[in-house]
């Protein structure tokens, strides 16, 4: 199955945010803070001109990596009857891609207890220790060098 995997805006990822992120909450929980920044990049991934993947990167540090250049990504989310078809390894490799472009030299995320298989596959590293988000779970920061 062919994809586009290209830049969106923060309203574009607003649908699959709330159904596969924030489902059962308020729509207006989908927003993030930073959205609307010119640094935070929204990314789609595009199956029959249907947007069927996101992510959004966010200019942000973590405690884990100091004195780096850091993005944090965001938000991932695929849509349930487009799972298994590479889609959100498709979405995280342009995101390299394009913040290899930037010099940025680590991409981390606070993943999902769930995810963090498919983000080792992607050669993501476990930085933390296990936490919790209120209302949505167990977490760890994961990162991945860029250069």
């Amino acid at each position: 199955m062919p994809v586009e995997v290209k830049y969106i805006s923060s309203d574009d990822t607003i649908d699959l945010r709330h159904l596969v992120l924030r489902e059962g909450k308020p729509r207006s929980s989908s927003h993030m803070e930073g959205d609307h920044l010119k640094s935070t990049k929204h990314i789609g991934a595009f199956a029959d001109s249907k947007c069927v993947g996101i992510l959004s990167l966010f200019r942000a540090k973590t405690d884990h990596l100091p004195g780096v250049s850091q993005y944090q990504l965001r938000g991932m989310a695929v849509d349930p009857a487009y799972r298994g078809k590479d889609i959100g390894k498709e979405l995280v490799r342009f995101s390299e891609s394009e913040l290899k472009k930037m010099k940025v030299e680590m991409l981390w995320c606070n993943a999902r207890e769930m995810a963090v298989g498919f983000y080792k596959k992607l050669n993501f590293e476990i930085l933390s220790d296990r936490f919790h988000i209120p209302e949505v779970g167990p977490h760890y920061v994961m990162y991945k060098h860029l250069n």
